[in-house]
């Protein structure tokens, strides 16, 4: 059974170095970059740190470097997609384009080399790699395509409504501005050219007769 005077060391070492992934959780759509992200904290100063990046489920380490303290590295390449970089007290893991195997958790595991030795290991963040993005853009690009033929239809009912009216109004004005047919003028009167009117005619235009006794 362990003594007293060896747990203490040992609690004190697992305390002294702590290392945190947010988020748990990450969704990414297939083809974009992602980057995992894990803070590094200890309670004593080091002189080398050793980072790793382990995928559960694969053997070995995606990423490692070996690092001092208060130097930042720029992204360094550690595979075909991957980069890793160091900003105390942070690292981070970028992934180019990702893929479906892709998909896992991924943990940020620390160890301290030098003044002495401790290893601490992230919670974990699980990358989810979907093709939504795809189905999603084929969504938008089909309701899109449905929005634009609704258009065009809305468009296309308007315009022959707009003919109808236009056929219609220009046969009511055809029909109102139409020239009316002149009335018949009636002959006029024929004149009386019988025996009896052109005898009383003279009679009028002759003189008086004495009347007879």
């Amino acid at each position: 059974m362990w003594g007293l005077g060896v747990l203490i060391p040992l609690l004190g070492a697992a305390g002294a170095l702590r290392v945190s992934q947010v988020p748990g959780e990450l969704w990414v759509p297939a083809g974009e970059e992602v980057t995992l992200w894990c803070r590094v904290l200890a309670a004593e100063p080091w002189d080398l740190l050793r980072v790793e990046w382990v995928k559960d489920g694969a053997r070995g380490a995606l990423c490692a470097a070996r690092l001092r303290p208060g130097t930042s590295t720029a992204p360094a390449p550690c595979g075909p997609r991957l980069r890793m970089a160091w900003d105390p007290p942070s690292a981070t893991l970028s992934l180019h384009r990702a893929q479906g195997e892709d998909a896992g958790r991924y943990l940020c595991r620390v160890t301290v080399e030098i003044p002495h030795h401790g290893t601490a290991t992230g919670n974990g963040t699980r990358l989810h790699v979907t093709a939504a993005d795809g189905g999603h853009q084929a969504g938008l690009a089909g309701g899109l395509a449905g929005a634009l033929g609704g258009s065009a239809l809305l468009l296309a009912l308007a315009v022959l409504c707009h003919r109808h009216w236009r056929r219609t109004s220009d046969t009511r004005i055809y029909v109102n501005m139409a020239p009316r047919a002149p009335k018949k003028l009636l002959p006029p009167p024929k004149v009386m050219e019988s025996r009896t009117y052109q005898t009383g005619l003279h009679r009028a235009r002759g003189p008086p007769t004495a009347p007879q006794p």
